[in-house]
């Protein structure tokens, strides 16, 4: 079975150890070294995450250095990617942390031989700060640099990665998340982010495979291994009694993930854009490219025993479709990562929500903002939005600070996820039928096929955004358009 180490969460300058996989600083979980005896417990990794090095000691600023540079790195095969790519030598990067109201300052070196941007996914940051400006006409190209300066204005759990070449880059390495801490949250026992990727590696030499056959930018790239936090074969320590917070975000090129935990229930408290009012305890979790959702576990388990997380397969095309979809990893259940536990037991702190900062709606209002259209030509080998691929998708323009409903219909026979940058809104209705729980913030969503999903937003956030399908290859072939949010 398939395994996965923990996330290597390294400080600026810091090198993960490759064979161990151990961070260089304490993750803040009780040590369980003398509860490992040797052997199967020995190669477990802490629960928890060490953030990038601040370099300003003012409370309120956080200030990071953030390199992209070619990398080759294992995902836990054994054999490095010659042809990978990292932030600052780790897949995924480095953990960016902050708080409500912290003013962010990064220091970006681009160290590879392409042009490159970074966005900040689901964050509220002004447009020059997104990353968009840059792919279409300002790159930060092969050793240049480039300053990302944006205030916090939103709690919960975001990611960044490049948005140019963005199925190639991201396939390569170059993701990371975001931990954003609201006043009242208090810290679980673990707080463990866990970005799940898949990688496509050719079978004959276990490196990454060409990006580019027609059928792969229509169907989306579905891969070969499946990783947590950038490796298979990835074993985290767990000691009964004590609240995981988990941080999930899906990073994959097309891949949706259906989540399963072993012998534990996961209480979703978190999507998106932050907190829940009400948390809701789910068996499995369904997650789109580019989502995320904050999940807590009790743990519950004796010492020895473990636990994995596992991975159903979501078919992304109607299954009495036309489309024949093959899986890499088949039609059952494949292993994502494994919690083991140690020896004893600790009163753990528990969970306690923070103060939700909700979505105001529940249900469409009459205001239409726009009615998008998603379609896909099977045999042309399109995708498009609105009749047109990008650069040609009409500008859609809305005013600000307006309530407004906003029409996703998906007119193919393939899932969509859908992703409007720089503003939130809530999603309340998904093929006619109104969403019941979670409802929360979100900034990416799943369009199902022959469905229409209505949300609702304020769009706060003047300025040109950018929209687009989260499945990287459709992304990069065109099915994107621009909104301006308009001031008064």
């Amino acid at each position: 079975m398939l395994t996965l180490l923990p996330l290597l969460a390294c400080t600026d300058g810091d090198e993960p150890d490759r064979t161990t996989g151990d961070s260089a600083a304490d993750s803040g979980i009780a040590d369980t070294a003398d509860t490992a005896d040797t052997g199967a417990l020995a190669d477990l990794e802490p629960c928890g995450f060490t953030p990038m090095t601040d370099l300003d000691a003012a409370p309120d600023v956080v200030e990071v250095n953030l390199t992209a540079s070619n990398f080759a790195w294992d995902p836990g095969t054994g054999i490095p990617l010659t042809g990978g790519m990292a932030f600052n030598e780790a897949v995924p990067g480095p953990v960016l942390e902050a708080k409500l109201g912290d003013r962010v300052r990064v220091h970006f070196v681009n160290d590879t031989d392409i042009d490159m941007s970074i966005h900040w996914h689901g964050l509220r940051v002004t447009p020059e700060m997104d990353g968009i400006q840059q792919m279409m006409g300002d790159p930060v190209s092969p050793g240049e640099t480039f300053e990302y300066e944006y205030t916090i204005v939103d709690g919960g759990f975001y990611w960044f990665h490049t948005h140019m070449n963005t199925a190639t880059t991201i396939e390569a390495g170059l993701y990371a998340p975001i931990v954003l801490h609201v006043p009242d949250e208090v810290a679980p026992d673990c707080d463990l982010p866990v970005v799940l990727d898949d990688v496509l590696l050719d079978e004959d030499t276990w490196q990454i495979a060409p990006p580019d056959t027609a059928m792969m930018k229509l169907m989306g790239r579905l891969g070969n291994v499946l990783m947590a936090n950038g490796r298979s074969g990835r074993r985290v320590a767990w000691t009964k009694g004590q609240t995981t917070l988990l941080r999930l975000v899906n990073s994959s090129n097309a891949r949706y993930w259906d989540l399963v935990l072993e012998g534990h229930t996961m209480t979703v408290v978190g999507t998106d854009g932050g907190f829940l009012a009400e948390p809701y305890a789910v068996d499995h979790l369904v997650m789109a490219p580019g989502e995320r959702y904050m999940v807590v576990v009790e743990a519950r388990g004796e010492a020895g025993e473990s636990y994995r997380l596992m991975n159903r397969r979501v078919q992304l095309h109607e299954e009495d479709g036309d489309m024949i979809e093959v899986d890499p990893m088949g039609n059952g259940e494949n292993p994502v990562m494994s919690f083991v536990y140690g020896v004893g037991e600790v009163v753990g702190a528990g969970w306690r929500q923070p103060a939700p900062d909700v979505p105001a709606w529940g249900a469409a209002v009459e205001n239409l903002g726009h009615h998008w259209v998603l379609e896909e030509d099977m045999m042309g080998g399109t995708v498009t939005i609105d009749g047109a691929a990008w650069p040609d998708v009409p500008m859609v323009d809305v005013p600000m600070d307006v309530d407004a409903t906003f029409e996703v219909e998906n007119k193919s026979e393939m899932h969509h996820p859908f992703h409007i940058h720089g503003n939130r809104f809530q999603v309340v209705d998904v093929g006619g039928e109104a969403v019941a729980e979670g409802q929360g913030w979100k900034d990416t969503f799943d369009i199902p096929p022959r469905t229409t999903v209505r949300i609702v937003s304020a769009l706060d956030n003047p300025g040109e955004w950018m929209y687009h399908c989260h499945i990287l290859e459709h992304a990069d072939g065109g099915m994107a358009g621009m909104m301006t949010v308009m001031e008064e």
